[in-house]
């Protein structure tokens, strides 16, 4: 079943909430308009705004007031990406020329401040004081996140604590404030609001890991960046932490990636070492139970269609490849 077939329920409101998107996108008159237009027309899974509608769905659904807030966490998402792309120097994303590699860094950061912006205002129309929380701190923790990646670049004595708490922030955290988010729209009662904070939680987790294994197996046109990307540029991630702990592999992995600079045959051999501990199917096992403790959350809330659609949803995750 593709994505599309399984948000079915709720199609023609996420066309609501991409009206919306180009609608404040486009709002400046000036090159912000049309640069921040490029990064929504690049499309996307609008996994995190999807999460926001179906959340308040078990409860009193506005798709109007709860379209916006999904909107604004969308934006937040992509502020977070052009300020990536500037970080990381990148010139593609999603297999299309990033903002910074077309406009250039300086414009690139003020995009990112701007769709962050134009989130803050949708934000601030809601009237909610408890989703302004929600999202103050998830936007704080996003930043302490970055840091924390940027400060370990190259770093092979991190271990599974210090990247799993870096995924947290990263991007456990802003899904788990998605689902959040739509249960308080929805006026959802406490401990129903808990129960889809931890599955948005536990699935941000499975999320971060799959990504970090397409890494590896995904193909550079499905995925969008050149496999290895994130270890190209001096990020360790599951797959590499797993290896390095291998003592049959990690010595030789640590002497490889030691080096100043990598010819094609260390960069084969870095994969076949990776492939030869297992480390890939490690890292899915984890991303698997994630996804179980996930799905053991919904068991707490009302039968109804969205519950059978945050279950698939956190299938796909688990098995997508792109």
């Amino acid at each position: 079943m593709s994505y599309r077939d399984i948000l079915g329920e709720i199609y023609k409101d996420m066309a609501y909430v991409e009206k919306e998107l180009h609608r404040y996108a486009m709002s400046s008159p000036t090159i912000l308009g049309e640069s921040s237009e490029r990064l929504v027309n690049a499309g996307g899974k609008r996994l995190r705004p999807a999460f926001v509608l179906l959340c308040g769905k078990f409860f009193e659904y506005d798709l109007q007031y709860i379209g916006r807030l999904a909107v604004a966490i969308e934006l937040i998402h992509m502020a977070t990406l052009v300020h990536d792309d500037v970080i990381d120097d990148a010139a593609t994303r999603r297999g299309r020329p990033t903002v910074r590699a077309q406009w250039g860094d300086p414009l690139a950061l003020q995009t990112g401040d701007y769709l962050f912006a134009q989130a803050l205002k949708i934000i601030s129309q809601s009237g909610d004081r408890e989703i302004l929380h929600v999202l103050a701190r998830v936007s704080l923790e996003m930043c302490e996140g970055e840091i924390e990646q940027i400060n370990n670049i190259g770093n092979t004595n991190i271990g599974l604590r210090v990247y799993l708490r870096r995924i947290q922030r990263k991007t456990a955290f802003l899904i788990s404030a998605c689902c959040t988010v739509g249960a308080l729209a929805g006026g959802a009662p406490p401990d129903l609001t808990r129960r889809l904070r931890q599955y948005g939680y536990y699935l941000g987790m499975a999320f971060q890991i799959t990504d970090d294994i397409l890494d590896f197996t995904g193909s550079e046109k499905t995925f969008g960046k050149p496999v290895g990307s994130d270890l190209r540029q001096g990020i360790i991630t599951l797959p590499v932490i797993y290896t390095l702990r291998d003592q049959s592999t990690g010595e030789r992995l640590q002497e490889i990636i030691n080096k100043k600079s990598k010819n094609d045959q260390d960069w084969s051999e870095i994969f076949a070492l990776i492939e030869k501990t297992g480390a890939l199917k490690d890292s899915q096992r984890l991303c698997n139970r994630y996804i179980e403790k996930a799905k053991a959350e919904l068991s707490y809330l009302p039968d109804l269609p969205p519950r059978g659609i945050l279950a698939s949803v956190a299938d796909f995750i688990g098995t997508r490849d792109f």
